[in-house]
């Protein structure tokens, strides 16, 4: 039976913990609530739950899907996603806010005589967010092609010390960089080390362990020493079956957010089981089809709930592999990474993956000492330095079915909090809920002990029922209450982007036109739109850039909500009640596209010389009408009188390609740039080729640094 969790969480925490209940055990029959996580007493109750899960799925659908199979084949996707977890999943085999803070990216070191420069663009102070590039002023660590790179940039000019190969074929990885160690957290898949030519991890076979079917994706933690540059060395691999989500550091600590789906179970389709020469043999007129789909669908139901019933602990909860290579020869464990009485699942289904946080300590070389996890999707994270907060939306039916009830098709996000203030463990707290769904991490910021959460809501898929909401949550004992909330911004549209700053919030959202809404939370249980300002396109992402100066990324577009090219636009928000775009300017043609759009870590604000830049790729047509694509990273002096004016462009040079093949096309490709830093009086800026060091000035070009290609 199950049971509400107890507050205290083991230091290797899965997310799933994120709505850990804290009553008395319940009475038989009684009624869950929707915000409390209830663990298991052992496997037997844990699998008793899983199954049921599952084999009511396939009564209902003939499929953990959703897919409505009844009507044949190809039928309707019922549930709008994956039954297993309502967005996504299979049995076959990365979020901010603001406690008044400082405008991040301002700089972060230096004051103790170093060179001051800029870290990666978080969205609170001190709680560190993974990325493809790291610095300490010093050091800066790049991952690139499958290889981590070591450049020393504590000298006049920049200087590869080292590169180090990754063991596989891998395309991205994220780096957390503390002391002499770095943690790289990678998404990755097990035929990477089966494909002829990729590099092999020595003595090790994930589907040895995993299982050959297991085709799904991996999520692999590497320990890495990178006290001596020229000889950096893995020190241990954690992979886990699963996709990584998000993570968060503070002061060394890491919390790495994965979900996995179950694994292992074979289901069969009814096309297997459908007498297709029958079919044939019969006429093949619709009434057979029908019933002999029919018959087809009743015997994979029969085959697929014994396939569940047949599964075991391994099937439905993560694995783990783990390489301890810290004393030369590696040492391999493998095992399930949670135990059965430290997972729980939510009062309302919200899917059959699990989601999970580990709590990292490289002291212990990735050692998977216990966990927690949840049966439950778990879509956002959001960490301020004391508390880390995880939104799940459930999958809801009457998304999908009309003639739901109006009161029963919106949406409900809960709200789990954990206090992180102990380095050992994450400790539950309380629970909440809001209505609607949120866009990102930047939907929700603490502020004053207040969780301040903006998300949008409607009815099904009505696009025109729809609009949005801010919300204010205060902790009442085991419960997140709300206190506080103001609606009807942006009907019939969507949040496209928002930011807390302080007691103030700004949401934008779009269809046509981008309103900017300003809100006063100065309040928190009286919330209210202070005003508005209406524009053409929309801001993905707003940055202060000086006191009462809000910068937006976005994209222009014309009042009839056509969407035109990337744009920078520089609002005045001094008066709540009326918000200016005071500048604009466009970036690129109408087909520009830039990282930050959809990723803050690539936009970059350096206050000290008002200097912003971000990674652009556009095309264009040059004299002789020939289509160029080109790709590069702008910068641009914004000031509240002189506007936003751009004072300089990198590129990196082409990488050569030895022994081209295509004589007509050539094999030479663009670098994209991805990030730019400042440190001292340079601008670093790195793509897959290498890091270029530019003058802060005027961005001209001073130092270059190629990675060896693998």
């Amino acid at each position: 039976m199950s049971r509400p969790t107890a507050l205290a969480l083991p230091a290797f925490l899965l997310l799933g913990v994120l709505a850990t209940g804290c009553s008395d055990k319940e009475e038989p029959g009684s009624e869950l609530s929707p915000r409390v996580l209830y663990g298991f007493d052992g496997c037997d109750d844990l699998l008793d739950y899983t199954k049921g899960q599952a084999k009511g799925l396939i009564d209902q659908y003939g499929n953990l899907y959703g897919y409505d199979y009844s009507q044949g084949w190809f039928g309707e996707d019922a549930a709008g996603g994956d039954g297993l977890s309502g967005s996504g999943g299979s049995t076959g085999g990365v979020d901010d806010g603001g406690d008044g803070e400082p405008a991040p990216g301002d700089g972060n070191g230096g004051d103790d005589g170093g060179k001051d420069y800029s870290g990666t663009n978080v969205q609170e102070a001190g709680v560190d967010e993974p990325d493809v590039v790291k610095t300490d002023g010093e050091r800066i660590l790049a991952f690139a092609r499958g290889q981590l790179h070591f450049v020393d940039v504590s000298g006049a000019s920049p200087t590869l010390r080292g590169s180090l190969n990754l063991g596989a074929d891998l395309y991205e990885a994220q780096i957390f960089m503390h002391e002499d160690r770095a943690l790289l957290l990678v998404r990755t898949w097990p035929y990477y080390y089966d494909y002829e030519g990729a590099p092999q991890p020595e003595g090790l076979d994930l589907q040895q362990y995993f299982g050959p079917d297991y085709w799904a994706g991996i999520t692999r933690l590497i320990e890495v020493d990178i006290s001596n540059p020229e000889a950096m060395k893995i020190v241990s691999n954690l992979h886990i079956t699963g996709e990584l989500v998000s993570a968060r550091m503070v002061d060394g600590v890491a919390r790495v957010v994965v979900r996995s789906a179950p694994t292992g179970i074979h289901l069969k389709e009814p096309y297997e089981f459908f007498d297709y020469q029958a079919f044939e043999q019969g006429g093949g007129s619709e009434g057979l089809y029908e019933h002999m789909w029919q018959i087809a669908l009743a015997q994979s139901k029969v085959f697929n709930k014994s396939a569940i019933d047949a599964s075991t602990i391994e099937n439905w909860l993560p694995r783990y592999v783990r390489e301890d290579l810290s004393q030369g020869q590696g040492e391999i464990t493998s095992g399930v990474l949670l135990a059965c009485d430290d997972v729980m699942h939510t009062g309302v289904y919200s899917g059959l993956s699990t989601l999970g946080v580990l709590t990292v300590d490289l002291n212990s070389h990735l050692a998977p000492t216990g966990g927690v996890g949840v049966f439950s999707e778990g879509e956002t994270v959001y960490a301020s330095k004391e508390n880390l907060y995880v939104a799940t939306t459930p999958w809801n039916p009457a998304d999908w079915n009309p003639e739901a009830a109006p009161e029963d098709q919106g949406r409900t996000t809960y709200v789990h909090k954990f206090d992180i203030k102990d380095r050992t463990r994450a400790n539950y707290v309380a629970s909440g809920e809001v209505r609607g769904w949120l866009l990102s991490q930047w939907a929700m910021s603490e502020f004053g002990g207040d969780l301040r959460v903006a998300s949008t809501d409607s009815l099904g898929w009505d696009q025109t029922t729809s609009e949005s909401f801010v919300s204010v949550l205060r902790q009442d004992g085991d419960e997140l209450q709300q206190i506080g909330q103001v609606g009807g911004l942006g009907k019939t549209e969507q949040i496209q982007g928002v930011r807390f700053i302080g007691d103030k919030g700004y949401v934008v959202t779009f269809r046509q036109t981008d309103p900017l809404y300003t809100v006063d939370v100065s309040d928190p249980t009286k919330p209210v739109v202070a005003g508005e300002l209406k524009i053409p396109g929309f801001s993905a992402y707003l940055h202060p850039v000086g006191e009462d100066l809000i910068l937006g990324v976005g994209r222009d577009g014309t009042e009839d909500g056509q969407i035109l090219g990337m744009q920078l636009s520089l609002f005045d928000v001094s008066d709540d009640a009326a918000p200016k775009q005071l500048h604009k300017v466009a970036i690129g043609e109408d087909w520009g596209w830039s990282e930050a759009l959809f990723d803050h870590k690539a936009f970059l604000w350096w206050g000290k010389t008002q200097l912003a830049m971000i990674p652009l790729e556009w095309g264009s047509y040059d004299e002789n009408d020939n289509y160029l694509w080109e790709q590069g990273a702008l910068g641009f002096r914004v000031d509240k009188e002189e506007g936003i004016v751009q004072i300089g462009e990198i590129q990196h040079p082409d990488p050569v390609v030895e022994d081209c093949w295509d004589e007509y096309y050539g094999c030479g490709w663009s670098p994209m740039l991805r990030r730019s830093i400042v440190i001292g009086e340079q601008v670093f800026t790195l793509s897959d080729v290498g890091i270029k060091a530019s003058a802060l000035a005027d961005l001209s070009d001073a130092h270059w640094v190629e990675f060896p290609q693998n």
